[in-house]
């Protein structure tokens, strides 16, 4: 440094100090703190001052100033003093610094010249300085950057683990009609899970932090097979397979027999005279079979009817004369039958005379078989103006016609009977033998057309009257 006097530098380097009773000790000085010193007197300051404006122990400036690294609280104090004291008197700070380092590192256990008759040895002092704790950092810096590459290596090498719940040698039984299953278990954090069902592409989840994984499978009926496997996608690494088989039990299958049904006239339904139709459906049925049975005399409109047992009509006179559609039936009527169609619905016709009837339909399979019969109760009523005439006791001349329309016009032997419908009106008329002459109109007991006054019986809508002729 420019400005020093190297005689007065060269003069201090040897300075004797002395200590009453105690061996004498050469100390040879440092040039930094020649430069110190001698920055120092030149702003004409003392350590006093120094101690004021840098809040540095003057024992401290004395010491970077001396060279006495005894004297100085540590490697780390001292060069935080030598930068603020160097800063302070106006000298370069890095460069005095690095000049201190230097003389620190190379600096030496003093042996002293003893003087007197006790010999004495000086202690050595270890110096840590700024290079050594920079190393020490940068060391355990590397440590844990290999420690943690290591386990990343090891981890990438290794084979992932793998645990399924509830898996074993025997299969998972569930409910019938069961849909889905959890499957769950743990595996190596951050693990693909690869689950196959019945031999399918595999389904993929994958393990979280804590290295669980959790995956709701679909469910059949029957068998359902799960293979496992947790792989490192990075490496292709595989744990070993898990097998897991699910059972669905699969329910007993109701065996299928043939059916009919009804679907109109619905049960107990009133319905008037004439054609009536009938539809219904079936079930591995080819063809359907109608049976009518007679129950008695249609029920009023509006009242209830049930299925009873059939009773007896009322005996039917025949004469090869005339016959009327709406005669009651001496017989029952013949059975109708009807094909199915390919969705097993039938339609059939049926005429339908007033009464109380039970209808029955029983179906038949391809093979010859036959279903059980179902039956429905169905009330005829009257259609228009329905008169039954019967002649009785003795043959009689009689007169029947309907709507204008001539049915009978002779003499007729006793027991002769003809049952004639109306649209607008009846008439029946007897000269002389209107006493032995009975009507029954629909349906209704039957009486004398006598019983109307006179030997004609006028009958429409209103009801039955006499009339002076037809």
């Amino acid at each position: 440094m420019t400005g020093l006097n190297p005689e007065r530098s060269a003069r201090r380097r040897s300075v004797m100090h002395r200590s009453p009773g105690r061996p004498t000790v050469r100390k040879v000085r440092s040039a930094v703190g020649e430069k110190l010193r001698e920055a120092r007197e030149i702003r004409g300051v003392d350590l006093f001052r120094v101690e004021r404006d840098t809040k540095i122990r003057s024992k401290y400036l004395a010491a970077l100033e001396d060279g006495d690294f005894a004297e100085l609280p540590g490697d780390v104090y001292a060069r935080g003093f030598l930068r603020n004291y160097a800063t302070y008197l106006g000298l370069d700070a890095d460069e005095m610094e690095e000049e201190w380092r230097e003389e620190a590192g190379q600096a030496q256990p003093v042996t002293p010249t003893i003087v007197g008759p006790m010999p004495m040895t000086v202690r050595r002092r270890i110096v840590f300085q700024q290079t050594h704790v920079v190393a020490g950092i940068v060391a355990i810096i590397v440590l844990v950057v290999a420690a943690y590459f290591g386990f990343q290596l090891t981890r990438y090498l290794s084979y992932p683990s793998l645990a399924v719940a509830s898996a074993g040698p025997s299969p998972i039984v569930v409910g019938i009609g069961a849909t889905t299953y959890v499957l769950k278990g743990t595996a190596t954090d951050g693990a693909t899970i690869l689950i196959s069902w019945n031999g399918q592409n595999p389904t993929i989840v994958v393990a979280d932090d804590a290295g669980n994984w959790t995956y709701t499978a679909p469910l059949q009926s029957g068998s359902n097979q799960f293979d496992i496997t947790a792989k490192n996608l990075d490496t292709s690494h595989a744990s070993q397979t898990t097998r897991l088989v699910v059972i669905v039990p699969t329910p007993t299958p109701t065996p299928v027999v043939p059916e009919v049904a009804f679907e109109t006239p619905a049960d107990g339904a009133t319905v008037p005279s004439g054609d009536v139709i009938v539809t219904g459906s079936t079930l591995l049925v080819s063809s359907v079979t109608l049976t009518m049975s007679y129950l008695g005399g249609p029920q009023a409109a509006g009242s209830t009817l049930a299925p009873a047992t059939p009773t007896p009509p009322p005996a039917a006179l025949s004469s090869s004369s005339a016959t009327g559609a709406g005669a009651s039936p001496s017989t029952a009527p013949a059975p109708v039958e009807a094909k199915t169609g390919a969705d097993g619905s039938f339609t059939m016709t049926v005429p339908m005379t007033p009464g109380r009837w039970k209808l029955t339909i029983v179906g038949s399979t391809a093979g010859g078989g036959v279903t059980k019969g179902v039956s429905r109760a169905l009330n005829v009523t009257y259609k228009g103006v329905n008169v039954t005439v019967q002649v009785r006791g003795k043959d009689a001349t009689i007169h029947v016609n309907h709507d204008d329309i001539v049915d009978a016009n002779a003499q007729v032997p006793d027991g002769w009977s003809i049952t004639v419908v109306g649209s607008k009106l009846v008439c029946v008329s007897s000269h002389f033998q209107a006493a032995n002459v009975f009507i029954s109109i629909n349906g209704a007991a039957f009486v004398p057309v006598s019983t109307y006054g006179g030997w004609h019986a006028y009958v429409d809508a209103s009801g039955p009257r006499n009339v002076d002729s037809c």
